[in-house]
């Protein structure tokens, strides 16, 4: 298994953990592995976080998954994204980010990770939980919300 899960910083602290954020993690302490390929674009983040348009939360993520979507993923071959992570970074990766994880998807728990996570499986029928991993590597499941809907209608669409 190439991708064991995504998680956030707060909730990862042991494994083969790889950011897919723009600074690596480094703004909330992480200083290990990075694939800064998967990250948003600056500004993807900025117009998501200052929301100039004063759009409400489910306008604002519809046009972030889109936005990232025609950005990192339209185009991108799920196979050849897989084999580039496991060549970099071996077996068994956890993909980090910032957001923690939420069962409803609103602007606090919305994640580019769970949007990749949920593409992938979409594409391979790979499944990728969101998981928290404690210093001795035990390992539990969070609930998570699911944005595969979204997504098949980007993929139809485009």
């Amino acid at each position: 298994m190439i991708i064991k899960g995504t998680s956030c910083y707060e909730n990862a602290k042991n494994g083969n953990l790889v950011s897919i954020t723009g600074d690596g993690g480094n703004a909330w302490g992480f200083y290990g592995n990075a694939y800064k390929k998967m990250s948003p674009r600056l500004y993807l983040w900025q117009y998501y976080d200052q929301n100039p348009d004063n759009l409400t939360d489910e306008e604002l993520i519809d046009w972030y998954i889109e936005e990232f979507y025609n950005l990192r993923l339209k185009d991108l071959n799920p196979d050849e994204l897989m084999k580039a992570l496991s060549e970099k970074f071996g077996e068994e990766i956890i993909l980090l980010c910032h957001e923690l994880p939420g069962v409803e998807v609103n602007k606090k728990h919305f994640c580019h990770r769970r949007l990749l996570a949920d593409w992938i499986t979409l594409e391979t029928g790979i499944i990728i939980p969101e998981i928290s991993i404690d210093n001795s590597g035990i390992i539990t499941s969070e609930n998570i919300y699911d944005l595969k809907p979204k997504i098949k209608r980007l993929i139809k669409k485009y």
